[in-house]
């Protein structure tokens, strides 16, 4: 099983990145992500055997459980790698900062003996690979929101060859 821990988005920070989505479209050529599948990842895992999912789960559980309810903020758009065959992303604000929670995400991963990529991290939507953002950068109306949740996600194709995230296991932030 192919796995990631992150945030859902609300439908109406959905509707927002699909906005800006269809804007960026317009001037960046790229493969574009479905809108259903923008989500925040916290830490990505990779392959799992199924029989430790509930591990994953339970290490989701310890350190969301601790960490505040975040407050996002989409902060516009960026790129990583080249300008002429990026990814091309939305920046996201947090408020306490996702870094200190994909830290802790990464160590009890380790300490699980689960696999864990360590970084960089980077708080973003993706919204298309193989992009080229040599013409610039649209505009994307700001959108905000307070995550009450994290999830266990499965990266995984569908009948139809699509890729699709689904959430497996939903744990909630200290309140």
């Amino acid at each position: 099983m192919r796995l990631f821990f992150g945030l859902s988005l609300p439908d109406d920070v959905r509707a927002a990145t699909a906005a800006c989505a269809v804007q960026a479209q317009m001037r960046i050529p790229g493969r574009y992500a479905l809108p259903e599948n923008h989500h925040i990842t916290l830490a990505f895992l990779g392959e799992v055997p199924e029989e430790r999912l509930l591990q994953a789960r339970d290490v989701l559980a310890r350190c969301a459980e601790s960490f505040p309810s975040p407050a996002l903020t989409l902060d516009g758009f960026s790129h990583f790698g080249r300008k002429e065959n990026g990814i091309l992303i939305l920046r996201v604000r947090s408020e306490p900062a996702l870094d200190a929670l994909h830290a802790n995400l990464v160590h009890a991963l380790c300490e699980a003996s689960l696999p864990a990529n360590p970084g960089p991290f980077s708080a973003h939507i993706t919204l298309a690979r193989h992009a080229d953002v040599t013409n610039g950068y649209p505009d994307c109306p700001a959108a905000a929101f307070i995550a009450e949740h994290a999830h266990v996600f499965l990266s995984a194709r569908d009948a139809r060859n699509v890729l699709r995230y689904t959430p497996l296991h939903t744990v909630s932030f200290l309140r």
